[in-house]
Order: structure tokens, then C-alpha cells, then sequence
């Protein structure tokens, strides 16, 4: 068989800027001379032209259960095909995928079309977009998932929301669903310790929501940077003025990359797990399994159980559709039929 060639993909958002050109994917706005390559890794000047280097490089490719990703309140029980690239334009030091966000992994060619026959060989419901930063892979997932959804496959993104507004609204129509991973919810110490901005995100997060699509947020509690009860309450907070049924995942940080903080204590993260819950309908626990709360779905209405949970094997036991069985009252869960 003869071997596909890299492709030639132009940057879908830039703009020359005098001798430079300037991507326009994400706040970072590089500005880049011939040859160089932006924050992210994935786009570079090559002969005058912005080409997105990383299109089609996949550097993981795995089939998951969704609630892997994590996502509890869609399609709960289905198998999805999880594909990430190479790189981030964040720089947290904490990152728990840092051998592929930070660091330059061996990859392989898989164009669109290659990635919706292995959706179907799979039986899968469609792509996550995941690992490490997808909308760094902008012109990659917005090609491969309008081929995905005019097969009725969806298209799901784990994504830190670091994007800009145009790039962002152009995926909105071909996404079906979000988990955004809000790092911090402390400016000072989200542009110290991962190098970006958090207006950018909370932005994007409230676009996402308000184009109706469905939202699940993660936020990772870190061992001296936002383990107080304080930095809960702000991350509730804020949840809950956009929509208390937002699902929040808080998941458990261990020591990775070039941070050595010890792991989360389980204590703490179950304090933060009450807190959240007695503000929010939908709180879980990640990156845990010897805290038995927190990974079960119950009906925020009569609190009877809807989805019970034991690791990844997963059992619909209170709800049809989207309805409760006890109460008969709607829930925020999109169950796949």
C-alpha cells in the first residue's frame, strides 16, 4: 500500500502581521517568521505558507467508555474512539498527560476519512477529541467531525477551552459534546502555573452553554494551589450562576511532570465533594476509586438512583429517556437509544 504523504493544510485563522504571520486559533497569537513554529507545536512557516503541521498526526487512538472522558450524563454506557495529538498551548505544571501535551510523541498518519472506518469497524458512537489539547488540531477535528455527523456519528470534545471566539463557533455546529477542564479559578494563579488567561474560558464555557450543547465541566484539585474550601466555593459559585445541573467532576491530582506536591488527600477531596453537592444537582469524584461517593447519578428532584456505577461498568436503573421513573420529572442526562 502506498504510504499517504503528510497533507498541506493551511491554517484555517491567521493573519500576516508585516514579515510575520499571526495564528489566530487561540489567545496566544503567535507571531512567527519562516520556519517557526507556534506555542502549541502544531503550526509552523513553511515556504511562506502557515501550514498545521499536526493535521491528521495522531499520537493516542484508544476505544474508551465515555464516562473515561469523563462524561456522566452522556450516552452513559457507550463506547466512543478517543484520538489526541501531539501537544497544548497551555504549560501546567501539574499535567497529567505532559508525555504527550509537552513532550514530542511518536504518531501516525490517520486522515478523516481513515478515522470514521474505524468508528464503524468499532460500533462506537462517534470521536472524542481528547488526550491531549484537540482545538490546537483545529482544521483536523473540524474536517473529520462534519464527515463524522453526516454519518450521524457525534463528536465530543475534552478540551481546556482555550480557544478563540470565531474558531470555537465555527466547531459549534458539528459538536455534540463538551467536557471543559477550568484548571483554576484564580486568575493570578492560572496565568502563573499554565501560562494563559482565564477570561478566555469562562467565555467560551458560556458560549458553549448558551449554543445549547451538552456541558460537563472537570476541575482538578491540586495539592497546594487550590486544595482550600475557599477555591471551592468560588469554582460552585461561579457553576452555579451559569446552571446548577452542570455536571462538576472533581477529579484527584497526582504528582506528574514538574510537580512533586504529594497527591491530593482523599479527606479533602471529600469535602470539597460535599460542599459542591449541597450547592450543585450533579457532582463526581475522579481519579479516585477508594472514595465509594460520588460516582453514581441520582434524580436532583427525589434523589433515586439513575445511573449506579462500579469503575467502568455502568447500569441505566431509574430513568427512560431522560425521565426519572420515580418522580417522572426531567433530568439532565442524555441517555443513547
Amino acid at each position: 500500500m502506498k504510504a499517504i504523504k503528510q497533507p498541506l493544510v493551511d491554517v484555517a485563522y491567521q493573519r500576516r502581521d508585516g514579515k510575520k504571520i499571526r495564528c489566530e486559533i487561540c489567545p496566544h497569537y503567535c507571531k512567527l517568521d519562516e520556519g517557526g513554529i507556534g506555542v502549541c507545536g502544531g503550526r509552523q512557516v513553511i515556504d511562506d505558507r502557515f501550514i498545521a503541521i499536526n493535521y491528521g498526526q495522531v499520537s493516542s487512538l484508544h476505544l474508551d467508555p465515555i464516562e473515561k472522558k469523563p462524561l456522566y450524563h452522556y450516552f452513559p454506557g457507550s463506547d466512543i474512539l478517543s484520538v489526541g495529538p501531539n501537544g497544548c498551548n497551555l504549560s501546567c505544571e501539574w499535567c497529567q498527560n505532559w508525555q504527550i501535551s509537552q513532550n514530542d510523541a511518536p504518531t501516525r498518519l490517520v486522515m478523516p476519512s481513515e478515522l470514521v472506518d474505524m468508528v464503524n469497524a468499532l460500533d462506537g458512537i462517534g470521536v472524542a477529541y481528547t488526550y491531549a489539547e484537540p482545538l490546537i488540531w483545529f482544521e483536523y477535528v473540524r474536517d473529520a467531525g462534519q464527515l463524522l455527523h453526516e454519518q450521524g456519528l457525534v463528536n465530543v470534545f475534552i478540551t481546556n477551552g482555550y480557544v478563540n471566539s470565531e474558531p470555537l463557533r465555527e466547531l459549534l455546529p458539528i459538536a455534540d459534546a463538551f467536557n471543559v477542564d477550568l484548571k483554576a479559578i484564580d486568575h493570578k494563579d492560572f496565568r502563573h502555573l499554565c501560562g494563559g488567561t482565564l477570561d478566555e474560558i469562562h467565555r467560551n464555557i458560556i458560549t458553549i452553554y448558551d449554543a445549547g450543547k451538552h456541558l460537563e465541566l472537570t476541575h482538578l484539585i491540586v495539592t497546594g494551589v487550590n486544595d482550600s474550601l475557599s477555591n471551592v466555593e468560588s469554582l460552585v459559585n461561579w457553576v452555579e450562576a451559569l446552571d446548577r445541573r452542570i455536571p462538576l467532576h472533581l477529579s484527584r491530582y497526582f504528582p506528574a511532570h514538574q510537580f512533586a506536591q504529594p497527591s491530593t488527600s482523599e479527606s479533602f477531596i471529600e469535602k470539597a465533594f460535599e460542599l459542591a453537592k449541597s450547592r450543585l444537582d450533579h457532582v463526581y469524584i475522579g481519579n479516585t476509586a477508594q472514595i465509594r461517593e460520588g460516582h453514581d447519578s441520582y434524580c436532583p428532584h427525589c434523589n433515586s438512583l439513575l445511573v449506579r456505577r462500579n469503575g467502568y461498568q455502568i447500569e441505566i436503573v431509574g430513568m427512560k429517556e431522560n425521565i426519572c421513573l420515580s418522580c417522572h420529572r426531567e433530568v439532565n442526562i442524555v441517555v443513547n437509544t
